[in-house]
């Protein structure tokens, strides 16, 4: 670049030579000026041609590479969704529930299990990726508007939703327990809980019943997060695919450059 910018500046010169140069008719003079002028013109359009082109290519290997990243951020997301371990907590809940109702109350089993009324699975994500490429001015750079928008709704809305939602969950659900479980319940001295002693109670029996359906319904708010984030991922499979030739081997995990 410094070496056009060089020769510009030496056909500039020439350019004004070519005018004061007395040894020459006007008429030669601005014909040489003129000829001068067109170097310099196209050789400046040249160069702002090279430069538009070059950083062309480097916000387009930029946006390819955000969706490579972005795509492995999600499977990791989705990934910790789908394995998030607290089936048994809410297989705990049927359970109880059930003996409640039918009045066959397994002591041993509620009173072994009773940790499952604490647990916590708090739901984190990474998010960094995006940010820094949002707080850059990068996803401009996305071509396809209606893929930026599916990725920019999923990590501004639905995935600070469902922290948020996790959170309460779990924060209200430690004070209810307290607050209407914990403080009514027998702890032997090797700090078993005997829930089962308690069930009778009206306050006891309707955490059961609320707790319960709470985390049905985040198990259904989570699959309807996990199909989100599947749709996403395949709009971005299509994407590098179509714009970059870069097709993902999901039956492997893993990518390959088409030749």
């Amino acid at each position: 670049m410094e070496a056009e910018e060089e020769k510009i500046v030496e056909h500039a010169k020439e350019a004004i030579h070519a005018l004061t140069d007395k040894k020459k008719n006007w008429k030669v003079k601005i014909g040489s000026f003129l000829w001068e002028i067109l170097i310099i013109i196209i050789a400046v359009n040249l160069t702002i041609g090279f430069h538009n082109w070059n950083e062309k290519r480097h916000e387009r290997e930029l946006e390819k590479e955000f969706l490579i990243g972005i795509r492995d951020d999600l499977e990791l997301v989705k990934l910790s969704l789908n394995n998030n371990g607290f089936q048994p907590t809410i297989d705990y809940y049927d359970s109880v529930w059930i003996q409640i109702n039918e009045n066959r109350i397994n002591k041993a089993f509620i009173d072994t299990d009773s940790w499952k009324l604490l647990n916590t699975s708090y739901f984190t994500y990474d998010n960094s990726r995006f940010e820094n490429f949002k707080s850059s001015g990068y996803l401009r750079l996305i071509e396809n508007d209606t893929l930026a928008s599916y990725i920019t709704n999923l990590y501004s809305t639905q995935l600070p939703f469902k922290v948020q939602a996790s959170n309460q969950v779990f924060n209200d659900r430690q004070h209810d327990f307290v607050t209407y479980i914990g403080s009514k319940v027998r702890i032997d001295s090797s700090k078993n809980m005997h829930i089962s002693e308690i069930l009778n109670n009206p306050e006891v029996k309707f955490q059961i019943y609320l707790q319960n359906i709470i985390f049905h319904s985040q198990k259904r708010n989570e699959k309807e997060l996990i199909n989100a984030i599947e749709f996403v991922i395949n709009a971005i499979d299509k994407e590098l695919k179509d714009r970059f030739g870069y097709e993902v081997k999901k039956e492997e995990g893993k990518k390959q450059e088409k030749s």
